[in-house]
């Protein structure tokens, strides 16, 4: 995890070579989708009698809207703890009731752990009290809820004292991700997703098209989102 990245730091501080490290620009270092195995996926899930659509942010934005429950496998993996968009399990954080369904049907999780949201970083004030203005892209920390937030992201929430974790996106750290935010956001007013790691509980966080397939036909999951496909269980409308 980032615990390693934490050690180097150290290792360099104490050579006094500290000074010559840039910040981390994102955490999306992991290995990257590749084209050739995603064609290959939505082939078998074709012949596995799935749907098959071509991506659109506004369409899938559409889904999530309409209490879909989304794996999305897009770009590079996230390296850390947190899941932050790219091999994430994500739904609508109004619906209270997806919380269930998500941990019932696809992480098999106690109910009591709660989930966290991604937001537009353009959007944060109006879902946090962030007081001392901290950007959070990483999951990390937790702050208060708004009244507002304690509404539209509620079933991203901790249910007990309503604080949020959120993943703050911006455009310039994971602009597709960003999108598609921006998407669900101009259709429901809502600037974000519920956001959990893409895999089965006491499994590994997927990393490739075929582990995200694999993960999609053995849960509840409803849609599988890669970079330029849609694979559904059900007829899209």
């Amino acid at each position: 995890e980032s615990l390693a990245i934490g050690a180097c730091y150290a290792y360099l501080d104490k050579n006094k070579c500290i000074n010559k490290i840039k910040p981390m620009e994102h955490a999306y270092l992991g290995s990257k989708v590749s084209s050739k195995e995603v064609d290959e996926c939505v082939a078998i899930a074709v012949t596995d009698k799935y749907y098959s659509y071509e991506y659109d942010d506004e369409f899938l934005a559409k889904i999530l809207a309409e209490g879909k429950v989304v794996g999305r496998c897009v770009g590079r993996a996230e390296f850390g703890a947190r899941s932050l968009g790219n091999r994430a399990i994500i739904a609508d954080p109004r619906n209270s009731k997806i919380v269930e369904i998500i941990n019932e049907k696809i992480k098999k999780r106690d109910f009591w752990m709660p989930f966290a949201p991604s937001i537009l970083f353009e959007e944060s004030e109006k879902y946090i009290k962030n007081e001392k203005n901290v950007f959070s892209p990483y999951m990390t920390v937790g702050f208060e809820s708004t009244e507002r937030g304690a509404t539209d992201l509620q079933a991203a929430m901790h249910p007990a004292d309503k604080t949020l974790r959120p993943q703050m996106v911006t455009k310039e750290m994971n602009p597709e991700y960003h999108r598609l935010l921006k998407s669900f956001f101009d259709l429901t007013g809502v600037g974000g997703v519920l956001n959990t790691s893409f895999n089965l509980h006491g499994f590994p966080i997927v990393n490739s098209a075929k582990d995200a397939y694999s993960v999609f036909k053995k849960s509840g999951i409803d849609v599988l989102a890669f970079d330029k496909f849609i694979i559904s269980k059900t007829v899209i409308k």
